[in-house]
């Protein structure tokens, strides 16, 4: 499963009716984006990163000298291996000194929800301060298709400018637009030179006779 066309499906959901408020932060539920992702890749795994400090003690955050605290996360699709920490914070996202169990909790949903956005796509934008998710990027099927077509005849002496239309956006929707106005093209083409040849043959039948 590559991880291009993961990114491609994930990073183009609409999450905006699914995102929390953090004091003057938006935040995307951890709940829909576990269900989201389960939805499209059942074969998920996530896990948190442990530790052993100096008294032995396995613990699920990490300690830093002033007393605050962090979390780290790792999510797997695959063959595709993603990894994210994140700080534990209060409202006004400072760090949390000596932190309750609740506050690790939390963190650790809304790191693994975090690992899910930056690593994989989903809600991606937020992160970013976008109102709405990006359009899908091309794919390799295309970019493969444009390959084989660009190489007909019809455009011979023409590839710059159909190079050119194509380079004015990386959006699926508009590779697929120009795809299909150049097999339109070649159509045209063949149709063209079917008459053609159909006309040559007309006048040398119309000769013999």
């Amino acid at each position: 499963m590559k991880m291009q066309e993961i990114w491609n499906k994930l990073s183009t959901i609409d999450v905006n009716k699914h995102t929390e408020k953090k004091g003057q932060f938006t935040y995307l539920g951890w709940n829909f984006a576990i269900s989201t992702i389960m939805e499209h890749y059942p074969n998920v795994t996530y896990d948190f990163l442990h530790y052993t400090d100096s008294n032995g003690m396995v613990k699920d955050y990490i300690v830093a000298p002033d007393g605050s605290c962090s979390v780290e996360c790792v999510v797997n699709i695959g063959e595709n291996t993603k990894k994210m920490w994140l700080a534990v914070t209060d409202f006004s996202n400072r760090p949390i000194k000596n932190p309750s169990c609740v506050d690790i909790a939390n963190t650790k949903m809304r790191c693994l929800t975090k690992c899910i956005a930056t690593g994989y796509g989903l809600g991606y934008y937020i992160f970013l301060g976008e109102g709405l998710p990006k359009e899908e990027f091309y794919t390799e099927e295309q970019t493969t298709e444009f390959a084989k077509l660009i190489e007909h005849e019809c455009f011979k002496g023409k590839k710059k400018a159909v190079k050119d239309e194509l380079r004015k956006s990386t959006s699926k929707p508009h590779y697929q637009k120009v795809l299909n106005m150049m097999k339109q093209r070649i159509e045209e083409f063949e149709n063209e030179q079917a008459e053609a040849i159909n006309q040559d043959l007309d006048n040398q039948m119309k000769g013999k006779i």
